[in-house]
């Protein structure tokens, strides 16, 4: 056990939920995007950061991002996609967990929306492995800003330098390393699980 450390921050799409959507995506643009360019279209998109900031409702949201992208689809097929994209954890996720419950303050800090939330929350119960959930459309603000992680560390009375942050983007670990946090970048369950034995965390 790290007995400096008191609380393990974690990201959920990427850690522990494998993200889906691109292939549709793709499919949709007719592959003008390669992913690494979709992606980066879809950090800087105002629709995605709107609605996962909870400022807009999920119909505003489909209706501004088909537009913003030139979707080729309605904003009600458009949605029953969207929505499925958070539907596949990593073997494991759970039984990890638990393992350090208990042990150390767990919370999730996550770029999400209302859909997507509802759906790691009721159908996979996510939220019920952490202590504590940050999600970006309850804060209003969300990575790489700084207020997310200050936040965080300011309701559960942490300091940067008692927390591991573990997430699968470079942008939101650099993010944490300015405010003095020990973050990780790691890819799935077995590397998040790699990375905690190798912290003495496991």
């Amino acid at each position: 056990m790290n007995d400096h450390v008191k609380l393990l921050l974690f990201d959920i799409g990427g850690v522990f939920i494998q993200l889906s959507g691109v292939d549709q995506m793709l499919e949709w643009t007719k592959g003008l995007h390669t992913e690494q360019e979709l992606w980066n279209l879809w950090l800087r998109s105002q629709s995605v950061k709107e609605f996962e900031t909870g400022r807009i409702t999920p119909t505003t949201f489909a209706d501004t991002f088909i537009r913003e992208f030139s979707l080729p689809v309605d904003a009600p097929t458009f949605l029953a996609a969207f929505t499925s994209w958070t539907t596949r954890p990593y073997p494991g996720f759970d039984e990890l967990m638990k393992g350090i419950h208990g042990r150390y303050l767990t919370a999730s800090l996550s770029n999400t929306n209302e859909l997507h939330w509802h759906n790691l929350c009721d159908n996979l119960g996510i939220d019920r492995l952490f202590h504590y959930n940050f999600p970006s459309h309850h804060l209003g603000c969300m990575k790489p800003d700084s207020a997310s992680f200050s936040h965080v560390l300011k309701t559960l009375g942490v300091a940067p330098d008692e927390t591991l942050f573990f997430d699968d983007t470079p942008v939101n670990i650099d993010a944490a390393r300015s405010l003095g946090i020990d973050a990780h970048l790691v890819c799935g369950v077995n590397h998040l699980k790699q990375t905690l034995t190798e912290l003495d965390i496991l």
